[in-house]
């Protein structure tokens, strides 16, 4: 359930609106009175607005009565109805309403809030850097038996803590995961039945290591409950790949929202609403700076209000839609009029997902914003990805580095670029074949997520050839960062048939601030990469800054 911290900022939102409704019957009564004295079009489109404001106010904290009675009226002018007394009728109606709403108090308050459950919400998401406590793992093996000492090493290098545990164990003494070494087959796993059932009981999950695919033993692991098999030789991003999603080390989901709507009390309370749900939400209530936060808070899904002032929802969509890198942004339009239901053809048209109303039960909107956040996000990781490493695909990496690039120079902040390529990578893939090359790229792929910021961006950029973007971070501070992962992948250990042997990477740095362009960066740590590859390979530089050019060169000398 949501906090109590959420539910008093929602209850204290809802009565700040209450506390303000005599200043609405103040200013309604000076439009009323405009409209009905001069009669003119310009004093009724005043009306409207207000009623209009009013409307989704009310709905969105809770006075469905009022809600209603604002609709009514805000009907009645605008059908233009030559006869008043239904217009009289309505706003008479309206301001019965506006007081009973007035003088509610806390014993008749507006309907409760219905918050979205979401266990996660109350705990701080995990960030996809490394996780601050050393996940912990048991390896149990046979007496007599030797361990697989790579694979264990590779494992602590990548951020794991690995105890050796005897068969008799207790599940009390065990950590949630426990990598069971089964030397032979069937007769290893005969003696490992007792203790495996026992371990499963107690909610230890067991990956088993074993020699062969032989079918007798695993259906004895089937049946004993193990759910994980792993066929020797193991390679430790197998074994990552299995293990962090149901570790918890994958990040959880936390789409970002850009809201849109000129009211901001309205914009504060959904977004508190969301953000109870886990979500990120960013509102602007000029459309002309949407532009601007796409660029800096880069959604999953934009929430417009449909009547704005400036310029209306529908409006402000159709400009997006203009351009072709906005035209996959999945857009919400929020609106507090059920008679708009007719437009929802049109905002297809215009490339919309749906139309959502203000007063609407809250569950149901959180949901389908974040169903529709959740599943662009799940698109846009598919277009994006490198389907071999699970990184930042070469595009991707392009436009990230442009973009990081501009919020360098626009806020003047230190921003690194990192290129770094694997080092006699062709000769690994000519001597123990592709498949035992595509293992070195996806470990060091784990290695590099394991290691850097959500907002960094580490991608494959082609071959053996990797990307990272470090905002906020000079290139004294990257260097250090990329030559501790150096260290450690030179001391994994990736194990064939016909022998072990390690990788070890070059790269090279440079500053954004040091450029002119994104290009002319990229191309400074290309530079610096080649530099280390001739310096001996294994080692990470520094491009030096550009000197900057002298406005005399080229220029005739001064007479004597």
């Amino acid at each position: 359930m949501a906090s109590n911290d959420v539910l008093a900022k929602l209850a204290s939102l809802r009565h700040q609106f209450q506390q303000r409704l005599p200043n609405e019957i103040e200013r309604l009564a000076e439009l009323w009175d405009n409209w009905i004295q001069r009669g003119e079009d310009a004093d009724r489109q005043a009306l409207l607005r207000q009623l209009h404001t009013l409307k989704g106010n009310s709905g969105t904290f809770g006075f469905s009565a009022l809600s209603a009675q604002a609709a009514q009226l805000e009907t009645a002018l605008d059908a233009r109805q030559r006869n008043q007394a239904s217009a009289v009728s309505g706003y008479s109606d309206l301001l019965v309403e506006l007081r009973a709403a007035i003088t509610q108090g806390d014993k008749a308050a507006p309907d409760a809030p219905h918050m979205v459950s979401n266990p996660e919400a109350e705990s701080a998401i995990r960030p996809t850097s490394a996780p601050a406590q050393r996940p912990l793992l048991a390896y149990i093996a046979e007496e007599n038996t030797t361990p697989d000492q790579a694979l264990l090493n590779n494992l602590c290098v990548q951020g794991y803590d690995v105890t050796n545990a005897p068969l008799s164990s207790n599940a009390e003494q065990l950590p949630p995961w426990v990598l069971l070494d089964l030397s032979e087959t069937q007769g290893s796993v005969r003696r490992f039945l007792a203790p495996i059932h026992h371990w499963l009981k107690q909610g230890v999950n067991v990956i088993a290591l074993i020699d062969q695919l032989d079918f007798q033993a695993q259906l004895a692991l089937v049946r004993a409950g193990v759910r994980h098999c792993l066929v020797r030789p193991v390679s430790v991003d197998q074994l990552l790949r299995l293990l962090k999603p149901r570790m918890g080390q994958a990040p959880a989901f936390q789409g970002r929202v850009l809201m849109l709507d000129d009211q901001h009390q309205v914009m504060h309370y959904y977004q508190t609403l969301l953000e109870a749900s886990g979500l990120n939400v960013q509102t602007e209530s000029d459309p002309a700076r949407v532009f601007w936060q796409i660029e800096q808070f880069d959604p999953d899904l934009l929430l417009l209000d449909i009547n704005m002032p400036k310029a209306t929802g529908p409006e402000v969509a159709r400009v997006l839609r203009l351009h072709e890198r906005f035209a996959t942004l999945p857009i919400l339009f929020l609106t507090a009029d059920f008679d708009q239901a007719a437009q929802r053809s049109d905002l297809l048209n215009i490339g919309s997902d749906d139309l959502l109303y203000k007063s609407m039960d809250e569950d149901e909107l959180v949901q389908q914003v974040t169903a529709r956040a959740e599943r662009a996000r799940q698109l846009r990781d598919q277009i994006n990805r490198d389907a071999l490493s699970g990184l930042n695909n070469h595009g991707a990496v392009q436009r990230a580095s442009e973009l990081a690039f501009a919020r360098a120079h626009r806020q003047q902040t230190q921003s690194s670029l990192v290129v770094l390529d694997l080092d006699h990578f062709k000769a690994v893939n000519d001597r123990y074949g592709h498949d035992m090359g595509d293992q070195v790229i996806r470990t060091l792929s784990q290695l590099l997520l394991a290691r850097f910021r959500h907002t960094d961006t580490v991608g494959r950029y082609g071959g053996e050839e990797f990307v990272i973007l470090l905002p906020d971070t000079p290139t004294e501070r990257a260097k250090v960062l990329t030559d501790a992962i150096r260290s450690d992948m030179s001391a994994l250990r990736f194990t064939t048939p016909t022998g072990s042997f390690t990788v070890t990477f070059s790269a090279g740095i440079s500053n954004a601030r040091n450029y002119s362009s994104h290009l002319e960066q990229f191309k400074a740590a290309d530079e610096a990469l080649y530099q280390a590859k001739q310096g001996g390979r294994d080692q990470v530089v520094i491009s030096p800054p550009t000197a900057a050019p002298d406005p005399t060169a080229g220029a005739p000398d001064r007479p004597a």
